[in-house]
């Protein structure tokens, strides 16, 4: 079952939406969390530069950038790296 998301007009005013790679970054982390429960999602920096055609460092700035906005909460495990998006529930329909 495909779910969609909401992005709000505030997100125009948002940390994410000021930089290109970040705002693909946040939608990509969106998109992927639609399929796990509770806005967390498993991943790794290559992974994400792949599925957002991005550099690996584009991705590691963008994700820096999100969580110093709070709108993600990051963690390393030795499964890779866990992103949470923070008040996921706001933007699921």
């Amino acid at each position: 079952m495909v779910e969609s998301i909401r992005l709000d007009g505030s997100i125009m005013e948002s940390k994410a939406y000021q930089n290109a790679a970040r705002f693909k970054i946040f939608v990509t982390l969106l998109l992927l969390a639609r399929q796990q429960q509770g806005g967390a999602i498993v991943t790794s920096l290559a992974r994400l530069a792949k599925q957002s055609l991005l550099t690996i460092k584009q991705v590691r700035n963008a994700l820096a950038a999100l969580v110093k906005a709070r709108l993600i909460v990051c963690s390393t495990t030795h499964c890779g790296t866990v992103v949470t998006i923070c008040n996921y529930e706001t933007y699921k329909i």
